[in-house]
């Protein structure tokens, strides 16, 4: 069809790439104005354009017919092919179906669904994507022949071919890449511009680009160089025929203009008339969409303009130039209409369509100019608002003991300030009268609380502002001041890290060389009071994980399915456990006989069965597995967490009592039984999570959780072994806590995933359901994701619980957990400020969609964070914290 009978080119899409997104910008409003729609496929999509539409018809399949364990998936497309079928053969015997047919402005939309499910569940570069692909092609030439026939080839249908979106090799969607955003447009039939040919050899495609979109178009392009050397190769003599790309919503207002409808009424597309035939219905049909972009931009300024109480500021070429242009474009339309007989008449709708182009031009920059009339002052606010909680956060961090939430309402929390009473009634009542949409009240809301915060603790603020800047003449000022660069600099790279996994490599190879540029081992005389002896040395563990760790991020982030490695990497977590726990030597027994591991690695080697069993049936027989065996997945998955939480609520009161005995001195055997108490506390923690994460697991994130425990177990006896010889100063605060804002970082990126939506792999979740079901598979990739945060967190939790130098002598009083906490938020508060300046609206929608994509996931940190820490609580509650004391001196301090 591309090389006789019509125009192709690529649909650039905008991001989120998804289902309901794309098929909104094809198509929304469109079936409100049409005679009759018929409509056949997914449940998910065609629904969605027939509720509140009377005229519109659909069919559907369920929900339970789209199984991802299926050998094929392209049924779904076969079945939406045949119920169009029956439509056609059921409308000889329905007259009034067969007057709806031979209706103009008649849709019928056929939603082909296999080609997704199969890329989701054997992804693109599988045999069964290629055969759907076939396929496919198959049925659209059968569609077309059976369209023809019906209306006897009258030459008055349309066909337009076209996809919501792409899909990348890992088998996903979601974001801004080439291969979720570029996608198909062929179209064909009646009022379609035959194939041109290229007149002149050039390197690459001649791409046709005469609407405004231009910009947009050549912005993608230019971010899709890679793709488009392979396209001249893999297309073939596609290059020998003009080709004309569009942004995916100018597909709404091409269809409109191929029906005859009016154009949706709040479509921003820009209608691609070169893919019609040339003549007064294309003239006609671009200036009906400027007309249309017009009134749209005129209703936006009118609706500005109405809310606006202080000076409104409008669009210069849209107030000054538009008056004059439309009288010039009222003047070339009645002239092409004077000249409609004439057989050289193309100059004068040439004229028509330029002066349209034009006048377009000059509405979506006012669309766009209003879009973003208020920038300045909401990101004057958020900024605001990031600066004002930092400095509560500050606050609190200095003074934990005295610090409240309610100093936010007053000074000292004595009672509500009536300055911001007056304030927020202000504001609040500035916006209601603008008619603001409800979040610019939160945005304002935070900043005012943030600001009289300030105001009011300004004198607690210059007070600890001043004992600093003494603190930095105490120690020595370019030491002060260098602290704080590296911390600046160590956060840059973090940010750096978000666009490019591999710096996280770099951060932690740096971090291999810590213990040894630090204070940890000043203690190397083998007299570590806080270690483990039977352990090797805390530094060169610490040293060799964070060497491993770092081979991660290097790793592609597309793979495929590699169940040997999630089995080698389940056999490592075991042996992993039983060397850390026969080191710790807390039982005369031998591990590997001891009764109570056995018991802690049984769900582990079951889950390691049951995955062998079940990707027989994925992957080998191509079917559904059977109940059973997905039951029992989800047993071994869920049943070791919410054991291990069962006994530690059970063993609280025992635990407290560990402690009651001892001479009333400083015992270091004690010592290193609580800290290969907490040794044991994580590694059940690591057993009891490691069946889920192996079930949902496909490649190489077991082996990166192996390395991660190994990092943490190291962290755990690095802090061990320095916690009675060195004060916790506030250097070493900061440590912690970049440490730990590191580790939960690379328990993100570590596994594969980017700073985007579509990284993450859907066929994790076969194991436990095969049928789509978009809430419980996004349950569990998020539960996937959460599993390595969870052990980060109980690791620090266990952390917080050893004594310092400062509070080991039982007279000063432990730090409170919650500073560090205090650090990581303003740390992540750095991180999402830097990322709001680097939230982009132009360019690549690759490049604006991972900018918001980072943006969100910092901010996403920033709540998540305290939730992760409420969550590890429940694994290390019934712990008391380390003091290497005797139970006398335990007695002696409560007594004062």
């Amino acid at each position: 069809m591309i090389r006789t009978r019509g125009s192709w080119g690529v649909s650039h899409t905008r991001v989120p790439t998804e289902s309901r997104p794309g098929h909104v910008a094809l198509f929304a409003g469109m079936y409100e104005d049409s005679s009759s729609s018929f409509l056949f496929g997914s449940p998910d999509i065609v629904p969605m354009f027939a509720r509140h539409v009377p005229q519109a018809r659909e069919e559907h399949y369920s929900h339970e017919e789209e199984d991802f364990a299926k050998g094929d998936a392209s049924e779904l497309d076969i079945w939406a092919f045949r119920h169009f079928q029956k439509l056609l053969e059921k409308s000889k015997s329905d007259q009034k179906l067969s007057h709806q047919l031979h209706d103009d402005g008649v849709v019928v939309f056929c939603h082909y669904l296999g080609i997704d499910s199969n890329g989701h569940a054997h992804r693109p570069n599988s045999k069964d994507y290629l055969n759907n692909i076939a396929l496919v092609d198959e049925l659209v030439e059968k569609t077309y022949r059976m369209v023809e026939e019906f209306y006897e080839y009258d030459g008055r249908t349309a066909y337009v071919f076209t996809a919501d979106h792409g899909m990348g090799l890992k088998g996903a969607h979601g974001d801004g890449d080439p291969a979720n955003t570029r996608t198909p447009l062929v179209v064909w039939g009646a009022g379609v511009q035959e194939p041109t040919v290229v007149e002149t050899k050039n390197s690459g495609f001649e791409i046709d680009l005469p609407t405004q979109s231009r910009a947009q178009v050549r912005a993608q392009l230019q971010a899709q160089e890679e793709q488009e050397h392979a396209a001249k190769s893999e297309w073939g003599a596609l290059d020998k025929l003009v080709r004309k790309d569009v942004m995916q919503a100018d597909v709404a207002p091409l269809i409109s203009a191929l029906l005859g409808l009016p154009y949706p009424r709040n479509s921003v597309g820009v209608l691609p008339f070169s893919y019609l035939a040339k003549g007064a219905y294309r003239a006609n049909a671009v200036r009906s969409n400027a007309q249309q972009l017009y009134l749209h931009a005129l209703r936006k300024e009118q609706e500005k303009r109405s809310r606006t109480l202080l000076r409104f500021v409008p669009y210069g070429p849209f107030r000054d130039r538009i008056p004059e242009l439309s009288k010039q474009l009222v003047e070339a339309y009645d002239a092409s209409i004077a000249n409609e007989r004439l057989e050289e008449n193309s100059d004068a709708y040439e004229r028509v369509e330029v002066l349209s182009q034009e006048l377009i031009e000059i509405c979506l920059d006012t669309l766009e100019y209003f879009q973003r009339y208020d920038w300045f002052f909401l990101l004057s606010i958020v900024v605001l608002g990031y600066v004002g909680w930092m400095i509560v956060v500050g606050v609190a961090y200095l003074h934990p003991q005295d610090f409240r939430v309610s100093w936010l309402l007053g000074a000292r929390g004595k009672q509500v300030d009536i300055k911001l009473c007056i304030m927020v009634f202000a504001v609040f009542m500035y916006l209601a009268l603008e008619g603001s949409p409800i979040t610019y009240y939160l945005y304002v809301l935070f900043p005012l609380l943030f600001g009289v915060f300030t105001w009011n603790h300004a004198d607690l603020i210059h007070e600890t502002w001043t004992s600093s800047a003494s603190g930095s003449h105490a120690k020595s000022s370019w030491k002060w001041w260098a602290e704080r660069a590296l911390i600046m600099l160590c956060l840059e790279l973090v940010v750096i890290g978000y666009e490019r996994r591999e710096i996280f490599g770099v951060l932690f190879s740096l971090l291999a060389l810590w213990p040894f540029v630090g204070t940890s081992t000043r203690e190397g005389d083998g007299q570590v009071r806080g270690g483990i002896r039977s352990f090797p040395s805390p530094s060169q563990c610490w040293s060799v994980s964070c060497l491993l760790i770092s081979v991660f991020p290097y790793l592609p982030s597309e793979y495929g399915e590699h169940t040997a490695l999630v089995n080698i990497g389940g056999v490592l977590v075991l042996l992993f456990a039983g060397m850390v726990l026969t080191m710790a030597g807390l039982s005369q027994q031998k591990i590997w006989t001891n009764p109570s591991f056995i018991l802690s690695i049984t769900p582990l080697a079951l889950s390691l069965v049951t995955l062998h069993y079940t990707m027989q049936y994925l992957d080998g027989e191509r079917s559904k597995p059977p109940f059973l065996l997905t039951a029992a997945n989800w047993v071994l998955a869920s049943l070791p967490i919410v054991v291990l939480l069962v006994k530690l609520q059970k063993g609280i009161a025992g635990q407290s009592r560990i402690l009651e005995t001892g001479a009333g001195r400083y015992d270091p055997q004690l010592q290193q039984a609580e800290v290969g108490r907490y040794v044991t506390r994580i590694i059940d923690v690591i057993l009891a999570f490691a069946p889920s994460f192996t079930l949902l697991s496909i490649a190489y994130e077991v082996l990166f959780y192996v390395v991660l425990c190994g990092v943490l177990v190291s962290w755990l006896l690095l802090e061990a072994e320095t916690s009675f010889t060195s004060s916790t100063s506030t250097w070493r605060e900061v440590q912690r806590a970049f440490v730990f804002l590191l580790l939960v970082n690379i328990a993100f990126f570590g596994t594969g995933n980017v700073a985007s939506m579509s990284s993450f792999e859907i066929s994790s979740t076969y194991r436990f359901v095969t049928v789509f079901a978009p809430f419980t598979m996004g349950a569990l990739l998020v539960g996937k994701i959460l599993i390595p945060f969870m052990v980060v967190a109980c690791t620090f939790h266990l952390i917080l619980l050893l004594p310092s130098a400062s509070s080991a002598g039982s007279q000063k009083p432990r730090l409170p957990a919650s500073r560090y906490f205090l650090l990581v938020v303003a740390m992540s508060d750095v991180l999402a400020l830097h990322f709001l300046f680097l939230v982009k609206n132009e360019g690549s929608w690759k490049e604006i969609g991972n900018s918001i994509s980072m943006f969100g996931i910092v901010n996403a940190q920033i709540v998540f964070i305290p939730l992760l820490f409420l969550l590890a609580r429940a694994f290390v509650r019934d712990l008391t914290p380390a003091t290497g004391l005797s139970g006398q001196s335990l007695q002696d301090k409560k007594r004062q």
